[in-house]
């Protein structure tokens, strides 16, 4: 948490609370503060499907994730060449989708 807060703080608003929560609405999804959050655990990129409006992750992963270095092999182009690829913004964050140790639902959650 550390990490995240210190590659964050030029974001910081300058208001009464001044949470790490409020200013994430204010980091532009892509850029690289935004990118900055993720562990690079690649849970993200494993089969997802809904039952009974709870997500489940089934053990397949995305054939464009390495799964020595968790990181997508295809990342600037992900959308092209795997069009199932959703975009991290800050609406799927919210939509509850990501697992609750994520860096990004654990900072929405504060």
């Amino acid at each position: 948490m550390t990490k995240i807060r210190e590659v964050l703080q030029p974001y910081f608003l300058r208001c009464e609370t001044n949470t790490l929560t409020k200013n994430l609405y204010k980091i532009e999804p892509g850029s690289s503060a935004w990118e900055e959050i993720c562990e690079r655990c690649g849970r993200c990129c494993y089969e997802k499907y809904e039952y009974r409006d709870k997500i489940f992750y089934t053990r397949t992963p995305c054939q464009h994730l390495d799964l020595r270095t968790k990181v997508c092999t295809v990342y600037h182009d992900r959308s092209k060449r795997h069009p199932e690829c959703v975009s991290l913004t800050l609406e799927f964050v919210e939509a509850g989708i990501l697992p609750d140790d994520c860096p990004y639902v654990k900072l929405l959650k504060k």
